[in-house]
């Protein structure tokens, strides 16, 4: 999978080199120095990882410079926060999740109320079970602590459609989808944080590629 990642990526480059020079056929609307805008974020688990996790959510923010005036080639810089379990055991909240961070191509054709864009990133993946301690009435959370974390390079590749709200406004919803293929990395599931009842926390680890198909519903910002 990071051969057809990585593929895809290498495609993605090669396509952008004779969009960029036939760009004045392909000019947006809005945002022509780029844009910025921030997702809500559903990733399901593949391969070996979907044995321990179920779903993922969280939210998804980005920022593309757009290498040109009305250029669709820019640089599209991301970054994402999934939560992919939580548990509360012995008074101790714990949170699992996963962070990516990534730099890469995008290209953005059409013109008016729609456009297409597709994209390609290069990263890390960040996956971590932290925990937390409640008070009394569980109105909020003190003492956090990091009870394992692990880090691994990843791919992304993916596009999405931007339907522009309104002729004068630079706002745009986003949907979109992507692959995000991360290398071998050691994760903590959902309820593998066992605290005792002596205080200790034991933390069983199991080890996969962290790889998800995620989907993204959010707004783009255009940067005029």
């Amino acid at each position: 999978m990071n051969r057809m990642v990585g593929l895809s990526l290498l495609v993605l480059l090669v396509a952008v080199a004779p969009a960029s020079a036939q760009y004045h056929g392909l000019r947006e609307v809005r945002g022509d120095a780029g844009a910025f805008g921030i997702n809500l974020a559903v990733g399901a688990p593949q391969g070996d990882f979907a044995r321990n996790v179920d779903v993922a959510g969280g939210l998804d923010a980005f920022g593309t410079v757009n290498l040109g005036a009305g250029n669709p080639l820019g640089l599209r810089f991301e970054g994402a926060y999934l939560v992919y379990g939580s548990d509360h055991q012995f008074d101790l909240n714990t949170t699992y999740a996963i962070a990516t961070l990534g730099v890469g191509p995008q290209i953005t054709v059409g013109q008016g109320p729609m456009r297409l864009y597709g994209f390609g990133t290069v990263g890390f993946s960040y996956i971590s079970a932290y925990s937390s301690f409640p008070d009394g009435c569980g109105c909020y959370s003190y003492g956090s602590q990091t009870d394992f974390s692990d880090w691994t390079s990843s791919l992304q590749a993916g596009g999405g459609m931007l339907l522009t709200l309104g002729r004068r406004t630079p706002v745009s919803l986003d949907i979109g989808a992507r692959y995000l293929s991360s290398g071998f990395a050691n994760y903590v599931a959902p309820g593998d944080v066992q605290p005792q009842p002596n205080g200790d926390v034991v933390v069983y680890t199991s080890r996969a590629r962290p790889n998800l198909t995620i989907v993204h519903f959010g707004v783009s910002i255009g940067i005029r």
